[in-house]
């Protein structure tokens, strides 16, 4: 069943003339793993941003005074080991986006679209490093014969540049074929496990990303009791306070050039999902540009997440 278009427009606000931020939908989907519909996902979270309360009460600011647009539909081709520009049309969006003064913000789709994106970032902001929100490290080096597979994605960044950090957090699940890889290539990867996070210092996750920051935040990082609505909702996962608390304090000290959010699954019947997604989403751009907005008198603290 296709999605009902509600809105084409992400928030119940007027769109800006000169915006700071530029969401773009991104609904492509060909290789989710298990539960299907991530491509429902980009109309779904506009849907549900209309009925989202433009002032924050965290940070006591209304977040879309910043300038918020939403761009048409991004429509990207079937990627194979086959392409010739693995993403171009995501790649491109994300490039028009920067060059144009806008923030990128992609609404995924599988997590593959990462790939695309960053090549459009990495191009632009050389030192950039990423932050992944995630249950699974998506490292594997090809998933029923194709290489760009939402599986591979991180493996694919790596091999095809290097020279960026990642920095993973959240992981509760990789495969031995993954565990083989880390131990005999060390890549530019840190890893935060899921089962670690009551003692992790945000300190030290920052100590792993450069000045400018692209966050990647799948939607399954949460746990299924928050987040059931993803293509794999991993255990042990999460809150949503958790995950605001984090990509608060890597706002506050670092810069963010670009943000996606990808593999929300939407259930029929189930409208709370969309709307935390799309409630996270704007918070993370408050988050990003909470100076501006004349928010983070006091910088956030570096303590332990608390679960």
């Amino acid at each position: 069943m296709a999605m009902i278009v509600e809105t084409n427009f992400f928030g119940d606000f007027e769109q800006a003339d000169d915006p700071k931020v530029l969401i773009i939908p991104a609904p492509y989907e060909y290789t989710t793993p298990y539960i299907k519909g991530t491509k429902n996902a980009p109309q779904a979270i506009l849907n549900a941003s209309k009925h989202l309360a433009a002032f924050d009460e965290e940070l006591w600011v209304d977040i879309a005074k910043i300038g918020i647009n939403t761009s048409s539909f991004t429509a990207c081709e079937f990627v194979s080991n086959k392409s010739k520009q693995p993403f171009f049309e995501i790649e491109q969006a994300v490039r028009d986006a920067v060059i144009n003064g806008s923030m990128p913000v992609i609404l995924g789709g599988e997590h593959s679209i990462t790939i695309g994106s960053m090549k459009a970032i990495y191009d632009l902001f050389p030192d950039v490093s990423i932050l992944h929100f995630g249950a699974r490290c998506n490292l594997k080096h090809t998933v029923m014969e194709n290489r760009y597979s939402a599986e591979c994605t991180f493996r694919r960044i790596n091999e095809t540049m290097p020279e960026i950090k990642i920095t993973q957090v959240g992981i509760r699940s990789l495969s031995g074929e993954e565990a083989d890889w880390l131990e005999t290539n060390n890549p530019n990867i840190e890893i935060y496990f899921g089962r670690d996070k009551n003692r992790w210092n945000i300190a030290d996750i920052l100590t792993n990303l450069s000045k400018n920051v692209y966050l990647s935040f799948n939607f399954n990082a949460l746990d299924p009791s928050v987040m059931p609505s993803t293509s794999i909702p991993e255990p042990a996962g999460f809150n949503f306070e958790q995950a605001c608390d984090i990509i608060k304090n890597v706002c506050a000290f670092k810069e963010i050039v670009g943000m996606d959010f990808v593999d929300l699954a939407p259930t029929p019947n189930l409208n709370s999902q969309d709307f935390t997604a799309a409630k996270l989403i704007y918070k993370a751009i408050g988050y990003s540009f909470a100076r501006e907005l004349g928010a983070f008198e006091e910088e956030p603290s570096s303590e332990l997440v608390q679960s």
